[in-house]
């Protein structure tokens, strides 16, 4: 059998096997539980303190970022009490945006009471619930930030705050009795007074009030709840919604707050609801994450690892939420990544609070869905925000509406960068028969946003690896220039035509160079033999081009052929493109 029969062989196999995973679901309805009367609680350091579900995660992290710390927050509590109606499930205490025509969301997502919040945001049914409350969903380069130790950080500079504010009202000033003030000064002057993180402060305002909305003359206008100007409140700030509760007329109760707390001025507003609202009502009383901030975990302080273990009555716990909207956590994070990512903090050392729970599922707990078993294979939503659905397989083409992370969706197909997918989304509620209504609709969406369910994290590999013997760095398909940069942060990397990369998102490709410490080195992406930077159908064929002499293929090209790392190129390493592309196996290092 010659090599191209072989290849045919292998494709004819692999497009008629499957992979089953079986996917497990939580009951939509909650119920009340015995409660524990009390919660012992503990903290240990180091990865090898976490449950091995979670340590996958975070061995890939560290990868990335060595000086990052992971603390095992064990509340000792325990998960089917955790998501009890009487903890964490109780009616409206979580909700989640939804608006049909721009939202996509399964009815299973939402509660079928059907109550309302704010505008928009409607009961999270008990399934969404533990999805948000599971940290194992979360803990992501970027997601994993819900979890950062919001207390006071030297690394956050007036020069850091003040690029974050760039584009926002908070690079502008404010008058107080004839003398000017910059917001950015006053955010610093919170920071040091409140023992709160610089960065924490600024990420809560624009999250709680926004951003502002750029002028003609290039100044931003105010928010509401802190321009000074709403009447009936005139001359009062409340930058962090402190007593805003939801509903219509939430910006007037916040500043119904400000007049009692005596905020007649942006600077004290800053200053003092940074003490009182962050530090005091959430940090001091050990809620120093945004994760804690949203799930009341933790008994009535912060503790460390040297506290060695205390009990905590349940009187301190379930009780005291800074926010309503479940997927505040989540969009938080996201901010402070980027900010952290532009303002290159992320090399930082780093603390990091995740809870673990007594009895928790063997793995992460997934969203439900409406669909059917027969549909296909299920995936998830893997986005930090939000990402759209679109008519047709292309960026250009009509969106369908945005889905947020956790969504299960149906795979149908595939077609080029894209999936073909179909999906329930809820359309109205039903009040006679409490219940959510629904259609099915199908779509696609980039292959990059999603992941298969209930596929286990594979083990951590090295992001890259470097062989002096041939001067050449070894990296897996979609390693991107920060995977190199990250560990050599003067690294220089050039494309094949010599061109500097400057970006760290740029996805690397064979052919291109890297300096490292003064030595210069062929970039060698596994499988991409062409130098395009994709695993495709075309590396495939070049694999078989060199195998049977018609295209022999040198330096850094040949060696990408060797896809499984054996040293010989044949038949085996196109069974490893093959198995890289029907995603059974992907090609690591």
């Amino acid at each position: 059998m010659n090599i191209s029969k072989k290849l045919l062989s292998i494709l004819l196999i692999f497009s008629i096997l499957t992979v089953t995973f079986s996917v497990f679901f939580v009951k939509n309805e909650s119920k009340a539980v015995s409660m524990s009367s009390s919660y012992t609680q503990y903290v240990k350091s180091g990865i090898s303190a976490f449950p091995k579900s979670y340590q996958s995660y975070l061995k890939k992290l560290e990868e990335l970022h060595p000086n990052w710390v992971f603390k095992a927050y064990y509340t000792g509590i325990d998960w089917d009490e955790l998501t009890s109606s009487s903890a964490e499930n109780k009616c409206k205490k979580n909700t989640i945006y939804f608006k049909n025509g721009s939202t996509v969301m399964d009815p299973k997502a939402l509660c079928v009471c059907g109550q309302e919040g704010d505008s928009n945001y409607y009961c999270a049914s008990s399934s969404t619930v533990n999805y948000y409350l599971d940290p194992r969903n979360f803990l992501s380069e970027a997601q994993v930030f819900q979890f950062l130790d919001l207390s006071y950080d030297k690394h956050i500079t007036k020069e850091v705050i003040k690029n974050a504010a760039k584009n926002s009202f908070l690079s502008g000033k404010f008058k107080i009795d004839g003398k000017e003030y910059t917001y950015v000064d006053a955010i610093m002057d919170a920071a040091e007074e409140s023992d709160v993180s610089a960065m924490h402060i600024l990420v809560t305002i624009f999250q709680e009030v926004g951003r502002g909305s750029k002028k003609s003359d290039g100044t931003y206008s105010l928010p509401k709840a802190v321009s000074g100007t709403v009447d009936g409140y005139e001359g009062l700030y409340n930058f962090y919604n402190y007593g805003a509760t939801d509903g219509s007329g939430a910006v007037e109760r916040g500043l119904k707050k400000a007049r009692e707390m005596g905020w007649t001025d942006p600077r004290t507003a800053i200053i003092e609801g940074a003490t009182i609202v962050l530090a005091n009502n959430y940090i001091s009383a050990g809620q120093n994450t945004k994760y804690f901030y949203k799930f009341d975990v933790v008994g009535n302080e912060i503790l460390q690892e040297s506290d060695g273990k205390k009990t905590y009555a349940s009187k301190y716990f379930f009780g005291h939420q800074y926010m309503t909207n479940i997927q505040d956590p989540t969009s938080q994070a996201y901010n402070l990544f980027t900010y952290y990512t532009n303002e290159d903090l992320l090399d930082n050392t780093l603390t990091f609070n995740i809870p673990v729970y007594d009895d928790m599922p063997s793995q992460a707990v997934q969203q439900e869905t409406t669909l059917s078993k027969s549909e296909g294979d299920f995936y998830w939503v893997d986005v930090n925000s939000s990402v759209n659905i679109r008519k047709s397989a292309s960026t250009s083409s009509a969106s369908l509406g945005t889905a947020r992370r956790g969504m299960i969706m149906a795979k149908k197909g595939s077609s080029g960068n894209f999936y073909k997918v179909t999906y329930y989304k809820a359309t109205s509620y039903d009040k006679s028969k409490k219940k959510w209504n629904g259609t099915k609709v199908t779509g696609y969406i980039s292959k990059e946003y999603l992941k298969k369910c209930e596929e286990k994290e594979p083990e951590p590999t090295k992001p890259f690896e470097i062989v002096e013997s041939d001067k050449l760095v070894d990296l897996a398909p979609g390693a991107k220039a920060s995977n190199i940069k990250n560990t050599y942060k003067d690294a220089k990397i050039k494309d094949s035509s010599g061109k500097e990369i400057t970006s760290t998102s740029v996805v690397l490709a064979t052919g291109y160079t890297v300096t490292i410490n003064g030595k210069e080195y062929d970039i060698v992406v596994l499988g991409d033999v062409n130098g395009n930077g994709e695993i495709t159908s075309s590396d495939l064929l070049g694999i078989v081009n060199h195998l049977n002499g018609n295209k022999p293929l040198k330096d850094a090209y040949k060696k990408a052929c060797d896809a499984n790392r054996s040293d010989t190129i044949s038949s085996s390493d196109l069974l490893t493109v093959v198995n890289h592309l029907n995603e059974s196996k992907k090609i690591t290092l």
